[in-house]
């Protein structure tokens, strides 16, 4: 930390919202009276310069010697850190005041720990291990407590590309729990070899949501000054459409992959496609099939882009257009997003977005794209010492994540009799042994205990389920505790809510950003004094584990005592960037020391990965190592989903033996190579009847999740939370902008103002991701999270979230609303 003048000081940490550019933006904080009074951009790199790609030399820019500048959430979150809602003490429900009034009373830590251990042991006492559930993402730290104490049952998957990981495995045999071990490309490589760009449901002006760089759309634009063509396909005519794209193609949502098989129809009828790719690394057998489908040998019909048009909304013309295009401006840097897959059968949309770029040969190619995932892999360090040895108890993850609401609700139908137990395993996703199932009887609900940061702790808001049965799940505990530093609306239901430190400013942490942004490894170095008796999830986990009986240097091998926790807290900081610099020393890159670490010296993997090859299965492509399938090459066609004998099993292994880690027991009605079905809920559901919008609940500029949106200042003339409807819809509803507006279906229904806009497609409709949960003695939500709209979907694969709906928009019973 240094001196900036006689009353503050300068300090640099990174930034930790989830957005996507996972932590790699660096804040610059200013500190007074130890508390931070603003934020600036990151100078580390060419300070005073706007333009910097104007004065670095070709080298230094690919070598991404860049200012790592934050967006307009990163500027404000010290506004979020001293809000006057943070709740700085142990908290327990108010004696008989009910769940959801949101009414506490100040407790100590000593009665709040002992009361969660003791519900805890009675809950397993008297009705089994699989009492003590946590709800989605409760990360390592909860995970740890329950393999030490014995007990407990947690969700399996998250929400952002669980769809690509699943297909990652059954195509190419990347089996890595979250993101591909193999990554894509580099933005010097996007940069440099690209001669195209097209993105499909990516707006980068707006989401920073990961690619192959910090700030993508940056990079975007270099590349179109340096005259790359930019397509973007996308229902909206988004900020990244109007700024970046030389043209903007509109889609019918959920409807891409057909889009995807009309291009490799018209690869294969002009004979553009990579023959010599394909012969040497497509299984043949499969690759045949998945021609007869798009030739009609199948079933009569042939996927040409007429067929295309008739389920997107695409011209034919324009399709054709874009694959001539995407097969002779080589390579093309093609990206299939995370939100084209989080609909109804978004796992076979992205095995078709697979087979178009193993048509095009862009497997591997550099500058060709990813064809999953946007992560870098080279430089990826070891990261995290061990806590200590773990325990023998073997943490069952059986119920999907965005699922737990559904798995306590349909139990009770399996109990009585009028839901088989065949139907819940598939309907909730469940992974594992049916006698766990048999054994799951939730009574105590670990709400965010362990999760990774604030804003996966309002469940009712982040989660794709309906949030009114999310409540009405919760509603059926016994007890609830949660973690989190405000009383979110789903934080209202808890009986026992623990105070934790907020990061980036009060918690020493270093920082790694792998998820596909530019690589960066940073100290948090925590210069902010938590308030009152705020605490550190580690040491929670710590303190309950002693309150259940465990030792705590069990848990954390570091532990001494509670008075020396700072001290014994840091030699593990130290010994989890030792393990890091060793691993660089391997490899020959020199790290700075942990004092000038700490001091604020980051590392830039970027500038250790120049000149490294960073395509997309690059080893498999270029080296002619074999693909971890079971023919060795990728597949179109699984042989596994195929046979239908392991539809059901308790658990599925891949030809390597190795478990498929996002593949349910039973995955519904998944066809074993991609085919075009209309999505469950989608536009060409016989419910659009009803319900004849699309709702897309797309990520902000200004929130993620629905974190920062108690921030004052990126709300009212920065931020107004409205449902956007396309102006024909608008004028056929008698809808006027600024209207309050009814957006409701059989999940539940909200109300709020109306954006009356062209720039999305007629049909379809966006309420932004975030809100709050505010029903009123009706059951309607007047916070307006599009949460409350979602789920339903008991019939496709439930490993793609389902973050869109159909829904219908009335004027509400008072029209207008100012502002």
């Amino acid at each position: 930390m240094t001196s900036d003048s006689e009353n503050e000081s300068v300090f640099y940490t990174a930034c930790m919202m989830n957005c996507g550019a996972g932590y790699a933006c660096v804040l610059k904080g200013h500190l007074r009276d130890g508390r931070v009074v603003r934020i600036e951009a990151d100078d580390r790199y060419n300070p005073g310069v706007g333009r910097e790609d104007a004065v670095l030399s070709e080298e230094d820019l690919l070598k991404g010697k860049l200012q790592s500048r934050p967006c307009a959430k990163g500027f404000v979150f010290h506004n979020y850190c001293d809000s006057p809602d943070r709740v700085v003490y142990p908290l327990k429900r108010s004696p008989g005041s009910r769940r959801g009034e949101g009414k506490f009373v100040r407790i100590s830590w000593d009665e709040a720990l002992t009361t969660i251990a003791g519900r805890m042991k009675v809950a397993r006492e008297e009705y089994g291990p699989y009492s003590v559930m946590a709800a989605r993402n409760a990360g390592p730290r909860l995970m740890r407590l329950f393999q030490l104490w014995g007990a407990g049952i947690d969700s399996w998957g998250g929400s952002s590309y669980d769809a690509a990981s699943m297909m990652a495995h059954i195509v190419a045999g990347d089996n890595a729990q979250y993101l591909p071990e193999t990554g894509t490309g580099s933005a010097a490589e996007l940069l440099t070899h690209s001669k195209l760009i097209v993105l499909w449901g990516l707006d980068p002006a707006v989401t920073v949501m990961a690619g192959p760089s910090h700030q993508l759309a940056y990079w975007i634009k270099l590349c179109r000054e340096r005259g790359k063509q930019v397509i973007i396909i996308d229902p909206r005519y988004t900020a990244s459409a109007e700024a970046l794209a030389d043209q903007w193609i509109p889609i019918k949502p959920g409807t891409d992959l057909a889009m995807f098989a009309a291009m490799c129809y018209v690869l294969l009828k002009e004979d553009l496609w990579d023959k010599e790719f394909v012969t040497k690394h497509v299984e043949p057998v499969g690759f045949e099939k998945w021609k007869d489908y798009l030739l009609g040998r199948e079933d009569g019909v042939e996927k040409s882009p007429e067929w295309a048009e008739s389920r997107c909304s695409v011209p034919a013309e324009t399709i054709l257009a874009l694959t001539r295009l995407a097969a002779t401006a080589r390579p093309a840097w093609l990206w299939c997003a995370y939100a084209v897959n989080k609909k109804s059968h978004g796992e076979q949309t992205m095995r078709a977005f697979a087979a178009l770029q193993a048509m095009l040969g862009y497997w591997g190619a550099p500058g060709g794209g990813p064809i999953f995932l946007c992560r870098r892999h080279h430089l990826l360090s070891p990261f995290g010492v061990s806590l200590g040895p773990g325990g023998d108890y073997r943490v069952p993850k059986s119920y999907r994540s965005h699922q737990w609401a559904q798995g306590i609700l349909l139990l009770e139908e399996v109990r009585s009799g009028e839901l088989s137990e065949k139907d819940y395993i598939r309907m909730v996703g469940w992974k594992g042994s049916p006698a766990v199932l048999r054994g799951f009887n939730p009574r105590v609900f670990l709400w965010s205990v362990g999760s990774s940061g604030p804003y996966e702790r309002n469940y009712l808001v982040t989660t794709t389920d309906s949030a009114n049965d999310e409540v009405r799940a919760m509603e059926k505990m016994d007890f609830i505790a949660a973690m989190g530093t405000m009383i979110t609306p789903a934080a209202k239901y808890a009986d026992i809510f623990l105070p934790t430190i907020q990061r980036p400013f009060e918690d020493r942490a270093i920082a790694v950003c792998d998820r596909g942004a530019w690589t960066t490894i940073a100290f948090m170095p925590g210069p902010v004094k938590a308030p009152g008796e705020a605490r550190s999830e580690l040491w929670i986990h710590v303190k309950l584990a002693e309150k259940l009986g465990i030792d705590p240097r069990k848990y954390f091998r570091y532990y001494t005592s509670d008075e020396s926790w700072d001290i014994d807290y840091e030699r593990y900081l130290k010994d989890c960037y030792q393990q890091i610099a060793a691993d660089f020393k391997k490899r020959d890159f020199d790290v700075p020391p942990w004092e000038e670490f700490v001091g604020g010296k980051f590392i830039n993997c970027d500038e250790m990965e120049y000149g490294l090859p960073r395509a997309t299965y690059g080893d498999e492509i270029s080296q002619g190592k074999a693909f971890k399938t079971g023919s060795g090459k990728v597949e179109v066609h699984s042989a596994y989903i195929a046979d239908g004998s392991n539809r059901g099993k308790s658990q599925h292994l891949d030809p390597l033996e190795r478990p498929y880690n996002f593949l349910q027991n039973d995955w519904g009605d998944m066809p074993p190579m991609p085919a075009y079905r209309p999505g469950v809920r989608g536009m060409d559901d016989a419910l659009a009847g009803e319900y004849p919008l699309m709702l897309l609940t797309t990520h902000s500029r200004y929130r993620v999740n629905s974190w920062l949106w108690e921030t004052p200042w990126l709300r009212d003339h920065v931020y107004q939370h409205r449902v956007w409807i396309n102006a024909a819809d608008a004028s056929s509803r008698g809808i006027e902008d600024g209207d309050l507006v009814r957006v409701y279906n059989d999940r539940g229904a909200v109300v709020m103002p109306a954006y009356v806009t062209s720039r999305i497609l007629p049909g379809v409709t966006v309420i932004h991701h975030g809100g709050q949960y505010a029903p009123d003695e009706s059951g309607v939500d007047r916070g307006a999270t599009g949460a409350t709209l979602l789920g339903g979907d008991f019939e496709s694969c439930v490993t793609p979230i389902k973050a869109s709906n159909l829904v219908q928009i009335t004027r509400a019973p008072t029209a207008h609303h100012e502002g």
